[in-house]
């Protein structure tokens, strides 16, 4: 197989670049595309015949084989994201109340505001002791 340089006047027939595993389907006597640092080379039609059965019987076999990697990688980043949120709910349940950032040095009484309460943690009080918040009612 000769080596041809890209921008390389070229008879019609099928062309190879390694570096960007591509194939050029020349039509007609023209110029390769690229620079003249992309190496082609010229395909044989006889090797079209012989490699093309075989590169499909490998596409045929290797089909099923990258449907199952395809389906474990789904099912693994979906997990991924299972255990990402399990562990955020389980540091927003662990987690203190209070919050070490913020000083109260102004030596005044704070603005009495209203608590708004957190809708998850009254779900979750309600879920864990419902007994204590049907004596408050």
């Amino acid at each position: 197989m000769r080596r041809y340089r890209g921008t390389e006047t070229v008879e019609p027939a099928l062309y190879f670049n390694v570096r960007q595993l591509s194939f050029r389907s020349v039509q007609e006597r023209g110029r390769l595309p690229g620079t003249e640092k992309d190496v082609w080379y010229r395909v044989p039609t006889l090797a079209l015949l012989v490699v093309g059965p075989i590169l499909g019987l490998a596409f045929v076999v290797f089909l099923p084989f990258i449907g199952f990697a395809m389906v474990g990688w789904l099912l693994m980043e979906k997990a991924g994201h299972l255990a990402a949120e399990a562990t955020r709910a389980a540091v927003r349940v662990l987690r203190p109340g209070w919050e070490p950032s913020l000083a109260f040095l102004s030596r005044s009484k704070p603005a009495k505001t209203t608590a708004d309460t957190d809708a998850w943690a009254e779900a979750a009080r309600k879920k864990l002791d419902p007994a204590e918040h049907d004596a408050a009612k």
